[in-house]
């Protein structure tokens, strides 16, 4: 991996998924050298379906799409937002409930609402997800479909991680994987969410930038406008 002069604004994009082009032009169009520095990886677990009478399928990341193959399509389902709305749709799923502010404790306050007392609910999420709104349902059924796995940074990372002046997180998992490396960050963080900001804050004292919308295209209008 190449990282800039010293002379250059960094940013640095720890997701597991590559930028978009449109994305990355507006990160470039800033004037920053945009690398793309994952901090965290997934592994579908292949655990099976833990049940074959289920009402609702509950998705909150995209991330847990490929692990739903042997899942009836004609399931009424709930996604967390438009991505991974998008994502189930791909593959043949229709989404009944989608909330209007992209976080789980949105989600299932509205499913909440919706789903009977009768009905089950499956959740299909990842090792690290707050099942703590599950609570709020009378039948579900868990279901870990993938694990979150960070990795350390290389000798090279390290250095240039001290002329990083923008650093995208967008879960509680990327900030525990960068964290032993504090000590040679002094820029500002972006994060998306809540419970990525209060990771954040718990390990730091430096700036951080939360946008409104907690998607990644939001996130990225906020990195733009701060340095243009």
């Amino acid at each position: 991996m190449r990282f800039s002069p010293r002379s250059m604004c960094d940013v640095w994009y720890t997701g597991t998924k590559r930028l978009t082009a449109s994305q990355r032009a507006t990160l470039e169009a800033s004037g920053l050298s945009v690398h793309h520095v994952p901090l965290i990886e997934t592994r579908l677990t292949d655990a099976p379906l833990p049940t074959r009478s289920f009402d609702w399928l509950v998705v909150t990341s995209q991330t847990a799409v490929p692990a739903l193959t042997d899942v009836p399509r004609d399931v009424r389902v709930a996604a967390v937002g438009e991505k991974t709305k998008q994502a189930l749709e791909r593959v043949g799923f229709t989404v009944s409930l989608m909330p209007e502010t992209y976080t789980g404790e949105a989600l299932f306050h509205e499913l909440a609402h919706v789903v009977k007392p009768d009905e089950t609910v499956v959740f299909a999420r990842g090792d690290l997800a707050n099942t703590d709104h599950m609570k709020q349902l009378h039948h579900v059924v868990d279901w870990v479909v993938y694990e979150t796995v960070g990795r350390d940074l290389t000798e090279a990372e390290v250095e240039a991680l001290e002329r990083v002046n923008a650093l995208l997180v967008l879960s509680p998992s990327a900030v525990r994987a960068i964290t032993p490396y504090l000590d040679r960050f002094e820029g500002t963080w972006y994060a998306i969410g809540e419970v990525t900001e209060r990771a954040v804050r718990e390990v730091s004292t430096l700036p951080v930038r939360v946008p409104e919308c907690y998607t990644m295209d939001a996130l990225i209008q906020c990195v733009g406008e701060d340095f243009s």
